[in-house]
């Protein structure tokens, strides 16, 4: 083998050290829990015997309440729970993929999910208006519904105490009681439920572009060549990048699936899986600094940390676009992807090129 091999292994220590570490904060980052009123994150519980005072606006991938919210609570999540030891003072608007009141809601509930159950312990005392793909009241509602959605089922154990308008398959157990009228409203399948707070959609987006630029900071100083190298191959030869990405993201799945059918690959394709999760993370944030570094570059200035800030900003304005958005933002997947690809394949070149051997 050629080269000097002393200072190998401090320099794979780094290394190895500078991914691990651009690793551990960018998932526990994406992951996280910020505290105080405005908590945004992946997981966000208010505990039995926690009381948050003046409302709490969160945007996460689980909210949880067990304890108290003192005023409203604004949440957009994949998921809200108001346990049974729940309270919430105030009202409760969301937007999630579930959401569950097995606790008190002093207020009024203004919601759109995918699924919204009143359990059997949960208690409204307001009004509630929602849009959902199924809406289940087995608990108490002491003022008026109006629910738009694909199923709507009062159990033997609910109670209303205004009101019940509803459009979709209504089913009514026997032993549901609605102190005002039952009526069907057909103009309700497209419930006028207030999609979010617009501080909470301000907190969310804001949260997101935080954890980029963080993670971009990151990956800049922990991996400058990597990251030089994702953006030359986007300014230089985007269509072979692009594609280099494209073949990454079918074929890994691909080979991790044959992995599963060999006894001794299952806990590499494991690994894998986990690893490619968090590879995708990595280079969408890569592929956002090489389109901020060709968009630099074409202004002639060189700085990555302009290059850095401009990418992620651009493309997350253009990701509002409708159709157009959903396109750029895929494509600054895969320009990341294949720019961490042909990474990859230089730095083999590169080694094999040091220890002797014949390169393609």
């Amino acid at each position: 083998m050629s080269g000097d091999t002393s200072r190998m292994p401090s320099s794979i220590t780094r290394r190895a050290v500078a991914v691990a570490l651009v690793a551990v904060l960018a998932v526990s980052t994406f992951a996280g829990v910020a505290a105080a009123d405005d908590r945004a994150g992946g997981t966000i519980v208010v505990a039995e015997g926690e009381t948050v005072t003046d409302g709490l606006q969160a945007a996460g991938g689980t909210v949880v309440v067990r304890g108290t919210v003192e005023g409203d609570l604004e949440a957009f999540a994949g998921s809200v729970d108001v346990a049974e030891s729940g309270t919430v003072t105030g009202d409760l608007d969301g937007v999630a993929g579930s959401i569950r009141i097995a606790g008190t809601v002093e207020g009024g509930v203004d919601a759109a999910a995918g699924s919204i159950d009143i359990t059997e312990t949960g208690v409204v005392r307001g009004n509630v208006t929602a849009g959902a793909g199924s809406f289940t009241h087995a608990g108490t509602v002491d003022g008026s519904v109006r629910v738009g959605a694909e199923n709507v089922a009062l159990a033997p154990t609910a109670s209303v105490g205004g009101d019940f308008v509803y459009d979709g398959d209504f089913t009514r157990a026997e032993g549901a009681t609605v102190g005002g009228e039952v009526r069907h409203d057909p103009s309700l399948g497209s419930t006028n439920v207030s999609p979010l707070p617009t501080v909470g959609s301000w907190l969310v987006s804001l949260y997101f572009l935080a954890v980029t630029l963080f993670v971009g900071a990151l990956l800049l100083l922990a991996l400058p060549g990597v990251s030089a190298t994702v953006a030359d191959a986007t300014a230089n030869a985007a269509p072979r990048t692009l594609g280099a990405g494209f073949l990454a993201l079918v074929g890994t799945p691909f080979v991790l699936v044959l992995l599963l059918f060999t006894i001794v690959g299952i806990p590499v394709a494991v690994a894998g899986a986990l690893l490619y999760a968090l590879v995708l993370a990595l280079s969408y944030v890569w592929g956002a600094y090489a389109v901020g570094s060709w968009l630099v570059g074409l202004a002639e200035r060189e700085n990555r940390w302009l290059a850095l800030v401009v990418g992620v900003l651009g493309v997350h304005a253009v990701s509002y676009a409708p159709v157009l958005g959903g396109l750029v933002e895929f494509g600054v997947l895969l320009l990341g992807l294949g720019g961490l690809a042909v990474a990859g394949y230089r730095h083999v070149r590169q080694r094999r090129a040091d220890d002797g051997e014949p390169t393609a």
